[in-house]
């Protein structure tokens, strides 16, 4: 028998740990029951527009909805003189820490570095199966400079 790993072990999980650490019994405790027990059935279904979103298609452009303003794409695409793979990858990136400005308490820097390659795996296999005939580049940047993690796409020439 072979285990296969979508998504490597997660780490810094603090909520997790201390949910789990009231369980007599850990070793039957996992990831799953977590989301039994504590998670709702709505956030997880409202997640999902975060990992699996739709689109404009806009002068062959590519453009998250929740993203996409018509006057602030013109405004983009003449700043780029006209290139379109630029004016994608700015439009598209979306800086993690502003998706969850509402957290408080302290969260790990860690979780937010996770959660940017789960969200660029899912934007891979979206991208790919709405846009079969079309090539992507899924970036993650995880800089002090850029308000880290940012998560972007664009299309390949």
């Amino acid at each position: 028998m072979i285990k296969v790993n979508t998504l490597s072990p997660f780490v810094g999980l603090a909520r997790y740990e201390a949910w789990k650490d009231g369980w007599v019994d850990k070793d039957k405790i996992d990831e799953f029951s977590y989301i039994s027990n504590v998670c709702n059935p709505e956030d997880l279904l409202l997640s999902c527009k975060l990992l699996f979103p739709d689109f404009f298609v806009v002068q062959e452009g590519v453009f998250l909805e929740g993203k996409y303003d018509a006057d602030i794409f013109v405004s983009w695409l003449k700043h780029f003189n006209g290139d379109l793979q630029v004016t994608e990858k700015m439009l598209n990136h979306t800086h993690l820490y502003d998706v969850f400005d509402s957290c408080s308490g302290d969260i790990d820097d860690r979780i937010f570095e996770q959660l940017a390659n789960v969200l660029a795996l899912s934007w891979r296999l979206v991208l790919k199966d709405k846009f079969p005939e079309r090539k992507f580049s899924v970036d993650i940047s995880i800089t002090d400079q850029d308000y880290r993690p940012i998560v972007t796409f664009y299309q390949l020439s």
